[in-house]
């Protein structure tokens, strides 16, 4: 008798079902419990807990993030859609809940865009047993418990009701914990604004919506002038120009040895005679706002994403001034800005010595680029877009006999490694930069019989490498570190390309101490080209300072 009591009590536990209401409770209970070590973890670093009032602001912002979070899953609580959204949610808040744990990144719209726009390639880099089993432990076992969830819903009217009742207290709840330490609120969000942006999953679920917003409009590629020429000294000039731009990729100034870093990993470029800019800050923080940014006429300033994708560029103005571009790629695309000139994938190349099953080194860009620039008479613009220093597992992006500086990090899970082991395998991909950009110079010294040639150099972002717990790159631009916003930058002019420019060299040298930035992009290589146009803003370009009067 007793067995069949127990097994009918079973039987009525398993076919109990949850209120749409205490799921919504329940689901962001658990939500705040385990997917929010990285947001508990920074809100005990930056409050004093030992104090009585540090602890009740601890408790206080709990309850906010427990009842905000009931909120949201609450409007997404539906019948019939509640079983196919929740397991992507849990799945994707334990990715999310990785990244912030092992990188200390944060999410917002631009890291959306900028995973949106990372082919396979760099999303297998990331890749490890840690994020298999955060997303089986966090993702894949609440997605299923999920599907076994009973749930109940009133008559639609009756539902509606109830939910807007549950909202309601429930933001009335927040306001008035918010209100009850409001100083507490003010300075603490004032000064570490980046905190709101850790809270999983509030922080993905707005910022997946925030770029979805603007991600799927139509949107009409405009030009931005209408005047582009060759400026009369231009036209004159004995021999066309060749000129090369290389955007490095995760480059960070400080660990350039022509910058003063300890270690000497420019040894090969230290030898070119280069004009080194060492004060230069980028534009964004990731690769998908600071490639199209450093190529459009907006500045920093005024860049936006929208604004970027609906007009033309520094590639689309050189081209209507008559000068061929090709852009070479071993990253993820340009982002954009070369939707409207030649461009050549090299990345998946199987070249021997070059590249191997996973990828291509940055060596391949010069591969065959002979037989480019002999295709047709006339000036030429050629753009680089390497792999660089691209993290986490930085000890891929150099061949083994280019390893210099060991023992290295052999895993993309910096944290499991020493600190010097990630700044070792991330200064070998300084010293391989360095030698894929003298090798670069050398090939460019081979044709300096038939054109006068020039290379200009600069990196989109920087990265940390552990500094206050800070791995990577894409941290909202306003809280980043100096660490992933200073970039190197150099030029190396042919003594033919200076002197039928008349640049004065050392006049460069002598000004490299000012302080630069990506703005300085899009009018310095259009000075360097000779083109002339209404949107061309001497000001801002590096060189035309150094220019004697036959060069303006």
């Amino acid at each position: 008798m007793s067995i069949s009591i127990s097994a009918k009590a079973q039987n009525e536990t398993l076919d109990q079902k949850l209120s749409a209401t205490q799921f919504s409770i329940f689901c962001a209970l658990f939500f705040v419990i385990f997917y929010n070590s990285s947001f508990f973890e920074t809100v005990f670093a930056l409050v004093d807990y030992s104090t009585l009032r540090g602890f009740i602001f601890i408790a206080n912002i709990s309850l906010v993030l427990w009842l905000f979070t009931s909120i949201i899953i609450s409007l997404i609580t539906l019948p019939y859609i509640v079983k196919t959204i929740f397991p992507i949610v849990f799945i994707t808040a334990s990715i999310v809940a990785y990244f912030m744990d092992a990188y200390g990144v944060v999410i917002h719209r631009l890291m959306i865009q900028n995973v949106a726009e990372t082919d396979f390639s760099e999303t297998r880099d990331l890749f490890n047993m840690s994020l298999v089993l955060y997303v089986v432990a966090l993702g894949l076992l609440p997605a299923l418990l999920i599907l076994k969830i009973k749930i109940s819903y009133e008559e639609f009217k009756t539902e509606c009701w109830r939910k807007t009742k549950f909202i309601a207290i429930a933001f009335i709840g927040c306001l008035a914990l918010i209100m009850s330490m409001s100083m507490d609120y003010a300075s603490f969000f004032r000064n570490h604004k980046n905190i709101r942006q850790m809270a999983n999953p509030l922080n993905f679920i707005y910022a997946g919506l925030s770029y979805a917003a603007t991600s799927n409009k139509i949107i009409e590629v405009k030009p931005i002038e209408n005047d582009a020429a060759i400026n009369s000294f231009g036209k004159y000039l004995a021999k066309p120009t060749l000129f090369i731009l290389v955007v490095g990729e995760t480059a960070r100034a400080d660990h350039f040895g022509i910058n003063g870093y300890k270690r000497d990993t420019t040894p090969l470029i230290a030898q070119q005679n280069i004009i080194n800019f060492p004060k230069v800050t980028s534009c964004g923080t990731e690769t998908a706002v600071s490639v199209p940014c450093m190529f459009s006429a907006l500045g920093r300033s005024g860049y936006s994403d929208s604004k970027a994708k609906s007009q033309e560029g520094l590639l689309d103005v050189i081209n209507h001034a008559g000068i061929s571009v090709l852009w070479r790629d071993n990253n993820s695309s340009c982002k954009g800005t070369c939707n409207r000139i030649a461009f050549e994938d090299m990345q998946r190349l199987q070249i021997p010595n070059i590249c191997n099953d996973r990828e291509c080194f940055d060596e391949i860009l010069l591969h065959f680029l002979d037989e480019k620039i002999t295709a047709e008479n006339g000036s030429k613009v050629i753009v680089l877009h390497q792999k660089g220093s691209h993290g986490p597992d930085y000890f891929y992006r150099y061949p083994d006999d280019k390893e210099v500086f060991t023992p290295v990090c052999k895993t993309n899970q910096l944290q499991n490694c020493t600190t010097e082991e990630v700044i070792n395998a991330y200064d070998n991909t300084i010293r391989y930069t360095d030698y894929f950009l003298n090798s670069t110079i050398e090939w460019l010294k081979t044709k300096s019989s038939q054109y006068n040639t020039s290379l200009l150099y600069l990196s989109d972002h920087g990265e940390s490498l552990g500094e206050n717990g800070l791995y990577l790159h894409g941290m909202p631009y306003a809280l980043a570190p100096k660490e992933q916003k200073q970039v190197p930058l150099f030029l190396w002019l042919s003594d033919d390309y200076a002197k039928a420019n008349a640049i004065n060299t050392e006049c460069l040298k002598q000004n490299n101490t000012l302080a630069y930035s990506h703005d300085n992009l899009f009018h310095t290589v259009l000075g360097m080209l000779n083109i002339q146009t209404q949107i061309y803003n001497p000001d801002l370009d590096i060189v035309k300072p150094c220019r004697t009067s036959m060069g303006n």
